[in-house]
């Protein structure tokens, strides 16, 4: 929405435009007046102004003048010029010192100064398009060379390069000041918590910050670059910068520079995680490797580290592990932990699966919490065989019944199937755990009585919470049923979607408001849950053939 600023000397034309402005149905305005030069000038220190309609000859200070003040307080601010017959010549000068997008004459039919209006709307449209394109690009720019570097290191982990020069030349490439002659050092990094408030804008910009941090302190130590993956996870590839820029080092005095960077790099490490605790009020928890891998052998490490940062942050706290080893990968070496020899384990999924076929949801939920504890467990490989054990399980259940392409259409199927893609043992076991439920409240009834209760409840919420989070995951939680279980219901019950009801009842709050007050298109859209007024238009003339604005116009006439 624009803001436009009437300005002359006399009132009478100050609030005629004001009311033809205001009547103009197609116009989105914010409308303010001003009987004197002056007055326009503390309307511009108070507000963006957009457009400025004013008379080109005023006491004190003349439109011309005007104009170069609103020039400097805001740049792309549009002028129309009010004149009379003898001004033309002087208007058009004003037209060539820029900003200025029309004149009209005081007495002119109201279509010309709409017109006028339009005008300069259009160039101010033509200017968010020409800013939003260079924001833009410069977005897509600043990613570029992070996601080119992500890209880099992961491929090379994943398979790399036989030769030292075409790692080099990737490397270069993508601006890694790495040595691909030299071992890697590993630091797997995430974010424990995240304020609710905080939107997904705000998550990254935090996680750019905590890198930055993190770079600061590191950069006397270590040569480094850190990539962000997997919701929010880091990871730092470093070399120690005393290897790198000494020359003829022996192999003892190489083997002292690892060891002393590694323990710089746990204090180091310490500190980000309190800088980031303070400053960003961000809770972050780091993992280090025990020791340097070759380029060639990175996968295990990092794979490793990434689970047992996963595992280790159940409790909420912010974990700093310095040698990873003492936590499972290596002492669990020579240790065998087979579930197919456990006969206990066995019966255990047999018993799942026949609860899971009868449709005995408590029993099942009883059974599943209790397997899949972690303090039963030892360890990331046997957390690894029973989560595939568990996804097997309940995907050949689903082919069984013939739910598998439903369920997957619902439910992420890269979820169900790879455990390294969940962030901790409790993100995968309760993604499980949500696809069990799918399955299971798919073919278990509900009484209608507690059905119509569930619905009921639901409405109350909506009617209450009109301009809140209405997302059916947010209904879900509050009745709690997963959401795609109450959407079949909603829509076994009323024969509607949750969401057109969500749609009308807004609608019917907007209606109330556009007859009974003198609220703002753009508040009205607020207070029924819309971010946008756009949006809200577009919906609310798709329901009633009408704008807003025509609605409350109509229903006043």
């Amino acid at each position: 929405m624009y803001r436009v600023l009437i300005v002359d000397d006399e009132p009478l034309i100050v609030n005629s435009l004001y009311q033809l402005l205001r009547e103009a149905a197609n116009l989105e305005l914010e409308i303010y007046r001003a009987y004197n030069v002056y007055e326009a000038l503390d309307w511009m220190k108070q507000i963006r102004i957009d457009v400025v309609i004013s008379d080109i000859r005023m006491p004190g200070m003349s439109g011309i003048e005007l104009h170069k003040q609103i020039i400097q307080s805001w740049p792309r601010c549009k002028v129309i010029f009010l004149t009379g017959y003898n001004d033309f010549d002087y208007a058009r000068h004003a037209i060539r010192t820029g900003g200025v997008i029309d004149y009209v004459l005081k007495n002119e039919d109201d279509p010309i100064i709409l017109a006028a209006v339009e005008k300069a709307l259009a160039e101010l449209d033509k200017l968010e398009d020409g800013a939003e394109y260079v924001l833009h690009a410069k977005k897509k720019l600043q990613l570029a060379i992070p996601a080119l570097q992500k890209n880099t290191l992961f491929d090379l982990m994943r398979d790399p390069s036989p030769s030292l020069k075409d790692m080099q030349n990737r490397l270069t490439a993508a601006e890694i000041p790495l040595f691909p002659e030299e071992d890697v050092f590993l630091v797997v990094g995430r974010v424990d918590v995240w304020r609710e408030e905080l939107s997904e804008l705000d998550r990254t910009l935090l996680v750019y910050a905590c890198q930055n941090i993190a770079e600061e302190y590191l950069a006397s130590t270590v040569v480094q670059v850190s990539v962000v993956f997997e919701s929010y996870k880091f990871i730092w590839f470093m070399q120690p910068k005393d290897l790198l820029t000494g020359t003829g080092l022996d192999e003892e005095q190489k083997k002292r520079t690892w060891e002393h960077m590694k323990t710089r790099v746990y204090g180091i490490m310490e500190a980000v995680q309190q800088t980031c605790k303070q400053l960003l009020k961000l809770p972050v928890s780091f993992v280090m490797g025990s020791r340097p891998y070759g380029w060639d052998n990175l996968g295990a490490p990092y794979y490793y580290l990434k689970a047992l940062l996963g595992h280790g942050s159940n409790n909420g706290h912010e974990l700093l592990i310095q040698d990873s080893d003492k936590f499972g990968l290596h002492s669990e070496q020579g240790r065998r932990f087979h579930l197919s020899e456990s006969q206990h384990n066995k019966k255990q999924l047999e018993l799942l699966e026949q609860y899971l076929v009868s449709g005995q949801k408590d029993h099942f939920n009883k059974l599943y919490n209790d397997m899949m504890n972690p303090d039963g467990l030892h360890g990331y490989r046997f957390q690894l065989e029973l989560f595939y054990a568990v996804s097997l399980n309940l995907i050949s259940y689903a082919i069984r019944v013939g739910l598998f392409d439903e369920l997957f259409t619902k439910m992420d199927l890269g979820k169900t199937t790879q455990y390294d893609v969940h962030e901790s043992w409790a993100d995968a076991v309760s993604y499980l755990a949500k696809v069990a439920e799918y399955v299971l409240d798919k073919h278990e009834p509900v009484p209608e009585e507690q059905s119509q209760r569930l619905i009921n409840s639901i409405h109350q919420y909506i009617q209450t919470h009109l301009n809140g989070d209405l997302s059916l995951t947010r209904l879900s939680t509050i009745v709690h049923h997963s959401p795609t279980y109450l959407s079949r219901l909603y829509k076994r019950m009323t024969g509607t979607m949750l969401s057109d009801y969500i749609t009308e009842e807004r609608m019917k709050k907007a209606q109330k408001h556009l007859t009974e007050t003198s609220m703002k298109i753009q508040e009205i859209a607020t207070q029924v849950g819309y971010e946008a007024a756009p949006q809200f238009n577009r919906l609310f003339k798709k329901m009633f053939k009408m704008t807003p604005q025509e609605y409350r116009d109509h229903f006043h006439e």
